[in-house]
């Protein structure tokens, strides 16, 4: 396993507002947890969740239901109140209590060579707990993989509307998805758009593995991420256990946080992680 450490900033960088029914909102900045004199009413959250729904409810119904909000920027705005459910399915989310509004961030300047030298030698998925840095990371590699004589063919699959943010650069050969589902995604990746690389956040059902077995069998290597705190916990996942068992990934990369925003993170082999099967 070798380590590396980063910095992916010498300053805080906001990335997080929270807003709470009469309780005080808090920021995530550095990774640090601020809490704001500000207390926000039932009514006042209302008219909230109107503006950041273009005042149609309706047209987020089936997001909202999942969590969440996606706004333009690749802003993400996680939802949460009382839900309504049939058979184990939300059918909507009502008296909405907090609101969780992700702001993404552009560090394409952090180096991460270490990371683009192993990715030559096949897939890589990076693994963290949620906040940590993962969707950052992504749009990281995905400038410089896409850059330069040497750039190549990349299409990320932007199931959320929030990975592709800031990707849409002029000189890159970078093809975004938006919206659509990742197998499907990966599908039109691997057969309509002749992708060198595919790139795609949050993996782990097992529609999602067989997608990607599909697509390493044609050859193209994926860039992916996926929630964990260890290569154990991961592997404890039948979908990513299934990747692993099918030797898609060559590398795991989990990403780590030191202080403020020092950016730290270890690579695992497939035979290291082998060991935690």
């Amino acid at each position: 396993m070798a380590e590396i450490n980063n910095k992916l900033t010498s300053e805080d960088l906001l990335e997080e507002i929270r807003i709470r029914v009469n309780r005080q909102a808090y920021i995530i900045c550095g990774g640090r947890n601020v809490l704001l004199n500000i207390v926000i009413s039932e009514s006042e959250m209302q008219d909230i969740l109107r503006s950041v729904s273009r005042n149609s409810l309706y047209a987020f119904k089936d997001s909202i239901s999942m969590g969440y909000i996606t706004l333009d920027l690749g802003i993400r705005v996680g939802v949460v109140g009382r839900a309504s459910t049939e058979d184990d399915k939300v059918l909507g989310i009502y008296d909405v209590s907090e609101m969780a509004i992700r702001v993404p961030n552009k560090l394409f300047n952090v180096n991460c060579d270490e990371i683009l030298q192993i990715i030559d030698h096949g897939s890589t998925l990076i693994f963290a707990p949620p906040g940590v840095g993962k969707t950052t990371l992504l749009r990281i590699i995905t400038q410089k993989v896409s850059s330069g004589e040497r750039g190549k063919r990349t299409c990320v699959i932007d199931t959320r509307n929030e990975l592709g943010y800031g990707l849409s650069k002029k000189d890159t050969l970078v093809t975004i998805l938006s919206s659509y589902p990742r197998k499907l995604g990966i599908e039109i990746a691997v057969r309509t758009m002749n992708a060198q690389i595919i790139v795609c956040d949050e993996i782990g059902d097992d529609k999602d593995a067989a997608a990607i077995i599909e697509a390493q069998g044609a050859g193209i290597p994926i860039i992916a991420s996926c929630h964990g705190s260890s290569i154990k916990d991961i592997l404890s996942h039948k979908g990513i256990r299934d990747l692993h068992r099918a030797g898609i990934f060559s590398n795991y990369v989990k990403i780590s946080r030191g202080d403020a925003l020092d950016f730290k993170y270890e690579i695992y082999s497939w035979e290291e992680a082998n060991g935690y099967i």
